[in-house]
């Protein structure tokens, strides 16, 4: 989140809204490998214009899934991949929800708080979304 939330502050002058994404491993600390860390494969978006995007962020979720022929289920079945309420503090209360295939959680998306956008100096409203796309092959 941080390296996209870079790029639109420097871009923020340009017309919105702006759809970013990028792709590529991230190194997570994992004590049973013998160099202490591993990586993941991720999928990163992000959506920021006049409204915060939200269900364009849903939709994207969405659409990734289902180009992956992973239906959407109900919550608890593993032969699919639903979505859950979750409880981050870079994205707002109530407006955020963990992806969870066959029943690990693989991502989180939802409205980007406004103290973080603060951080990075960005005025407008942004969605997003991190999702381990390695767990989909």
């Amino acid at each position: 989140m941080p390296g996209i939330l870079r790029t639109v502050a420097h871009n923020k002058d340009h017309p919105k809204p702006i759809k970013i994404f990028e792709a590529g491993d991230i190194a997570i600390l994992d004590d049973k490998k013998d160099v202490g860390a591993k990586n993941l494969r991720q999928l990163a978006a992000l959506y920021c214009g006049a409204n915060a995007g939200f269900e364009i962020i849903h939709g994207l979720v969405d659409r990734v899934m289902e180009m992956n022929g992973i239906p959407f289920v109900s919550s608890g079945d593993i032969s699919g991949y639903y979505i859950e309420r979750s409880d981050e503090p870079e994205f707002l209360a109530g407006r955020q929800a963990r992806i969870v295939y066959k029943g690990k959680q693989i991502g989180i998306f939802g409205i980007v708080h406004p103290e973080v956008l603060n951080n990075f100096d960005i005025p407008d409203p942004c969605s997003f979304v991190e999702l381990n796309i390695e767990s989909l092959l």
